[in-house]
């Protein structure tokens, strides 16, 4: 039988961020699957993008795959329509409050790119995000600034501005009795793979999937543990 898998991408990503993963899967010999890509659109607040997602998908119950903002907003959205959800999978993400570190770092980043203008985003950037042992995959450096560059700064301002306020939802997704699945590079340098294994023990109903030698790129850096672990929550 054929399903499908609703797919929301991260911050400055595209549907591209997936086809390592797709190709990966159809290795494995998986074609029974058909992926859907979502995208963010420039709405003002998470809750408006949220609803925006919903005339996304279609009127029944799905399974919906986020990455980095787009697994907070995937787990956002399981709360706030729990009956349009199947089962919930989530990339490099922990739904909680962003640090206020990150807060004040992206205030200066929308102030700064308001005065100067957006030239893309740095490599040094890029590398601060991918496992040392990825740092030498020009193939990756090169797909990350490609989506930066397609999407362009008034994306990269909304996204910054509209998706910084985020709400602790953890312990709210606890009381849901749906499937979730959550994976994250033990190198993750934006999500704390210990506060995830924490949140796993106030959660029956939460798996949780560490990869080795991975950062947060994981669609790019690791699309074929990924996959397999797709084929795992798939095909169980």
């Amino acid at each position: 039988m054929r399903q499908s898998l609703y797919l929301l991408p991260g911050t400055m990503c595209d549907e591209r961020l997936w086809q390592p993963m797709i190709i990966a899967l159809e290795r494995l010999g998986v074609n029974d699957v058909d992926f859907h890509f979502l995208t963010i659109t420039q709405q003002p607040t998470i809750d408006d993008i949220l609803d925006d997602i919903k005339q996304q998908l279609p009127d029944e119950k799905v399974t919906l795959l986020g990455f980095s903002l787009g697994g907070y907003l995937a787990s956002a959205f399981l709360l706030k329509y729990p009956q349009l959800i199947k089962q919930l999978l989530v990339i490099a993400n922990m739904p909680c409050a962003l640090p206020a570190k990150e807060i004040k770092e992206r205030s200066r980043a929308v102030a700064w790119i308001k005065r100067n203008g957006y030239a893309g985003i740095a490599q040094k950037r890029i590398l601060a995000l991918l496992d040392k042992s990825a740092h030498h995959r020009t193939d990756i450096v090169s797909l990350i600034d490609e989506m930066d560059k397609s999407l362009g700064q008034e994306v990269l301002v909304h996204q910054l501005l509209a998706t910084t306020r985020r709400e602790d939802i953890f312990h709210k997704l606890a009381r849901l009795n749906h499937n979730k699945y959550f994976c994250v590079g033990e190198n993750d340098p934006l999500v704390s793979t210990s506060s995830l294994a924490d949140f796993q023990q106030c959660d029956k109903n939460m798996s949780l999937s560490i990869f080795d030698n991975a950062g947060h790129m994981l669609p790019l850096e690791k699309p074929e543990q990924l996959a397999k672990w797709l084929i795992a929550i798939l095909h169980h």
